[in-house]
């Protein structure tokens, strides 16, 4: 095989790789959207919260689920789920909803960043991956990552404010470590621009 067919072959691998993971991408934002949708279209009395025995362990320790017509929908937690309006009422169907929009944003974003991936990939299998256009991907990938660690909080807590007025909220150390993860792809990012600096004075010496 000729040093072209191989590279080609490389090529058309790449690209094929790429085009099943962005499909992939699409299904997953698909049927985030899908979720929500059929949420807001349920009726909400068919939306219900128990206290039982959880016998995945065996402790058999109690577990709130969430129930929607009947049927077994997710573990949850609770906190999320009693929130109470002016009148003391609950809302199962919205708290649903909220977790439903907090996760289809955090899909959203965490599927852009992904793109952006391939998109390096596949350009990179051609030529040299150290350009300023993949530096700057770099870079919004990083502000991509920092949105990924408040974006979906802050979905939850605007529609909580929308529907109960208050805003019930945790310390959550994953938010953290998200952010902490934006701060390292964007040192990563001002080091291959400091190298990508440094290369083109030397060829420019050269």
């Amino acid at each position: 095989m000729s040093e072209k067919n191989a590279a080609e072959k490389k090529r058309r691998k790449v690209l094929n790789a790429s085009n099943g993971f962005i499909f992939m991408l699409v299904m997953i934002v698909f049927f985030a959207l899908h979720s929500l949708v059929i949420d807001i279209m349920t009726d909400s009395s068919k939306y219900e919260v128990r206290f039982e025995d959880d016998e995945t362990f065996e402790t058999q320790g109690k577990m709130y689920r969430l129930y929607v017509d009947g049927d077994y929908y997710s573990d949850i937690d609770y906190n999320r789920y009693s929130l109470t309006d002016d009148n003391g009422n609950t809302d199962y169907k919205y708290c649903t909803i909220i977790e439903d929009a907090s996760r289809l944003t955090y899909t959203v974003i965490l599927s852009a960043m992904l793109l952006i991936v391939v998109i390096i990939a596949k350009e990179s299998s051609e030529s040299t991956p150290f350009t300023q256009e993949n530096i700057n991907r770099v870079k919004r990938i990083a502000l991509l990552q920092l949105l990924l660690a408040f974006a979906p909080g802050m979905v939850r807590m605007v529609m909580s404010f929308i529907r109960f007025n208050y805003y019930h909220s945790t310390f959550d150390i994953t938010s953290w470590y998200l952010f902490a993860i934006s701060a390292v792809i964007a040192m990563i990012a001002f080091i291959f621009q400091k190298g990508l600096a440094l290369q083109e004075d030397v060829d420019s010496i050269a």
